[in-house]
Parts: C-alpha cells; structure tokens; sequence
C-alpha cells in the first residue's frame, strides 16, 4: 500500500482545518450504524457555515439568521438554465455579459439531460459536503493550482467550478478571495439560491452537450471534482477541449477524480464494486477515468502537467488504546469520515443492484471488513497550464 502522508506523526500540516469543522466528537466505530435511513453524515461531521459570507441584500432577517447548511439541504426550485448548444438561443432566451466578461445565453424554458449515475436528494448533498473536506484534508488544502503566483498577473480573475455540487467549494473559495469572481455549474440546482458570497454566481449546464456559453480565452481557472458519476466516455475528450479554448493562455486546471475500485478490497465489497463498473459501462461510462487524466490534458494540448493522488483509508488507523495526541484523534477521526461517506457513497446506489438481499448482506458486513482489510480508495488528481 503506499504511504498515507496524513498518518505521518512528524508531519507538520497535522494541523489540519479538519479539526476545526468539528462539532462534536466523531462517533466512534462502535456507535456506527451499519445500515439505517435515518443517517445524516453532514450532521454527523459538520455544520457548515462559512464564515464571513455576505449575504443577499433581499433576504429578509430571519432568512438571513439561517445557517447555511440548511439551505445546501433545501435544493432551490426557480434555477437558470443554460443552453449549451451555439445558436440554440428560443425566443426566451437572451444573452448577456456578466462581470466577468463572459457572455451567457439563458433560458428558463430548457431541460437539463439527466446522466448521472447518482441521485440528486438530500443525502447525496451531505454526502458531497462531507467529502469536500474529507478531500481538503486529504490533499492538504482546496486547490493544488498555483493561483496565487497567477493571479498577481491578472487583475480580474474568473474561476468556474464545473460540477459544483452543493458549492461548498465555490462558496467557500469565494470567501478566501474576494477579489476573485467564482461560477458554480452543474447539471442539477443542488446548490443555494440566496446565500452566497457576492462573488460568486450558480448556473445549471448539462456537460455532456457539445459546446459551452462561454468565450474564447475568457476563464482563469478550473476546477473540476468527482465529474465521472455524471460524464459519459465520449463526452470527456470533448468537453477537456472544450476547457481548452475557454481558458486563457495561462491559464489552469485541475481535475480531481476517484478510483471506482477500493485497494485491499474485502470480498464482500467485490461484489459490489463488480456490480457498479457494469453498471458504468452500461450507461457509457468509464469506471476507470481517474486513471485517464492526464493523458485526456496532454491529448487537449495542455502543457506543465503534473499528477499526483492520495490514499484515503476507510474507517481504520490509530486504535483508542494508541491515540496519544491531538494529530492521531484527527486522524483517526477523518478515517471514519471517510467511512462513512463511502459508506453513504454506496448506500446510494443501491437502486442499480438487482439481488437487493445479497446488496444487503453485502453492505451489513463492509465497515468490519474495511477495518480488517485496512481498505482505502484513492483520489487523483491533475493540474496544467494552456500554453501562453
């Protein structure tokens, strides 16, 4: 297995943010339980409320006193819709120019296509909340790009978040730079309505289209994570291309993406996993685009390519018996994180399995045996740079 950089003791990042988003003490593994409707991993973890956020002039107060996370858990109803194809623009539609520079056509009258292999609901928004900073700890930080050296030569910079989610990353990289205009898209409104920072705008796109509405060389930076739950094969090289003409020349981006397939993967568990790689080829996705990355940025025309990953562990590391100090609890603690995000991972797909007695079984099994097995899943990641 390779080395897991955040059980290193001597490591000095140990003083992860991690521990700061904690409520109150993780549950232990003796209080997990293995299978039941009721579970609430953002709960669990977090309580999400960035700070700083200014909120939308036109809320009310008592809107305005609401945390955040309630509305990540509230999916607006009235969304934008972007139409992707050029010159597919009805009679509702209009084009406009944001701050930015980049120009938009909308239209309220466009249905987005449905390919994701996930569900959009309540749960997979805590899900993805928990699995942010799950991944900020992980990789030690939100973006691994070097933004900063760039953006000392741009004066107004424009960052798009393809595949936003519930924007927690959007939202909260828009609170660390002000100065800086952030756009969350994604094929589903799971991400808030009303409480954002200024700075940052949410769209709805369907990634899968041929094109998208914006102008050449008129983007910054890119940041796209966990994609292939909702990206088809033939749409990746496309779409990779498709970053490529939008971005300016020096411009970046960085595509993180997940092993399907757990390391030390315990016997039960391969039953599932089996399962779910049909499942992706059936639906003309490829399980095994993580492994891809880099080559898709190279074949694009992207230079100064680097890749690296992370091994997550799934629930195991210091015992009690071993925890003796405040790095080890983190770590401990981000290993069941882990856990049970992953575990809620596959909960959610349980509708594409057809032996649902022996997905069951499977399932009341998995934490026990992803301690025993010391499982892990790992996480890759890519960054480069458009040639100047």
């Amino acid at each position: 297995m390779p080395s897991v950089s955040i059980y290193k003791e001597q490591d000095p990042s140990m003083t992860y943010r991690f521990a700061s988003l904690i409520k109150r003490p993780l549950i232990s593994k003796e209080d997990i339980k293995v299978y039941g409707e009721k579970d609430n991993i953002q709960q669990i973890l977090f309580g999400l409320q960035p700070a700083n956020l200014k909120l939308d002039p036109h809320l009310s107060k008592k809107a305005s006193t609401k945390s955040i996370s309630d509305h990540l858990l509230s999916p607006t109803k009235t969304i934008d819709t972007i139409k992707t194809r050029k010159g597919s623009e009805g009679s509702l539609g209009f084009c406009s120019k944001s701050e930015s520079g980049i120009s938009m056509s909308r239209s309220s009258s466009s249905t987005v296509k449905e390919t994701c292999i996930l569900p959009k609901d309540e749960s997979e928004i805590d899900r993805m909340v928990s699995q942010h900073y799950i991944l900020r700890t992980a990789f030690d930080g939100d973006f691994s790009a070097p933004l900063l050296s760039y953006t000392k030569k741009v004066k107004r910079v424009t960052v798009l978040d393809m595949g936003c989610g519930s924007g927690t990353w959007t939202m909260e990289m828009a609170v660390q730079f002000p100065n800086m205009h952030f756009i969350g898209i994604d094929h589903s409104a799971l991400y808030p309505q009303h409480i954002k920072p200024k700075n940052c705008r949410f769209l709805t796109l369907d990634r899968n289209d041929a094109s998208l509405p914006f102008e050449d060389a008129s983007v910054d930076y890119i940041f796209q994570r966990d994609a292939n739950w909702e990206l088809k094969d033939d749409a990746w090289e496309p779409l990779i291309q498709e970053y490529f003409r939008i971005l300016k020349p020096g411009g970046w981006i960085e595509l993180v993406e997940a092993d399907i397939e757990t390391q030390s993967s315990p016997i039960e568990e391969g039953f599932l996993i089996d399962k779910l790689i049909d499942v992706f080829y059936s639906l003309q996705h490829d399980p095994f685009i993580s492994r891809r990355l880099s080559s898709l940025l190279a074949t694009a025309g992207f230079r100064s390519i680097q890749s690296d990953f992370q091994s997550v562990p799934l629930g195991w590391g210091y015992s009690k018996s071993s925890v003796h100090n405040k790095s080890q609890v983190i770590c401990s603690e981000y290993a069941r994180a882990a856990a049970m995000q992953h575990l809620q991972l596959l909960k959610s797909l349980k509708p594409w399995y057809k032996n649902k007695q022996r997905y069951d079984a499977c399932m009341s099994k998995i934490l026990k045996e992803w301690h025993q097995a010391k499982s892990y899943v790992n996480w890759h990641r890519s960054t480069a740079q458009k040639p100047y």
